[in-house]
């Protein structure tokens, strides 16, 4: 019976990689990803801040957790400006803020002033050296997240100008 099974399952598979495409296809010769999608090539990362957003932003709200205490706190930073991590050596400075956060190769720009996809680029110093230089994602809090072995670091939202 297991022989049986074995030998329908290794059939199975192997119909199913030839029925999908087992080859490989050859790579268009424009260089151009299938679809027409071209991808500008990837390079020093070029933030521009589109009039729809400039301004119109104060701040950011940040969550600092302790992990040993297994405590968090809420803390509003404005952009441009050094927060102190209360107890500890480390200062976050936030850089920019945009609400629809979203990158194009090496282009990192916001879609909109609508918050779908807040993010904020910010500068974690511990004893003054530089150990994050990054942007922190509201909806997706793991993606290239601040990692310390005390502290978490997390961007809640932004805090628009009245």
């Amino acid at each position: 019976m297991r022989k049986t099974l074995l030998t329908v399952i290794v059939i199975f598979s192997m119909t199913f990689i030839f029925a999908c495409g087992g080859e490989k296809q050859p790579p268009e010769k424009s260089g151009a990803p299938r679809g027409g999608q071209v991808i500008p090539p990837v390079g020093k990362p070029v933030i521009a801040v589109p009039a729809s957003v400039k301004g119109k932003w104060k701040g950011v709200v940040i969550v600092v957790e302790d992990k040993e205490k297994k405590t968090s706190k809420e803390h509003a930073v404005n952009i441009g400006e050094k927060f102190k991590v209360p107890g500890s050596d480390m200062t976050v400075t936030v850089k920019e803020f945009f609400p629809s956060f979203v990158m194009q190769g090496s282009n990192i720009t916001s879609t909109s002033n609508e918050p779908d996809n807040p993010a904020a680029q910010v500068v974690v110093a511990e004893g003054g050296s530089e150990i994050f230089n990054g942007w922190l994602f509201a909806k997706f809090p793991t993606t290239h997240a601040f990692s310390h072995p005390k502290y978490a670091i997390t961007l809640k939202e932004g805090i628009a100008k009245k």
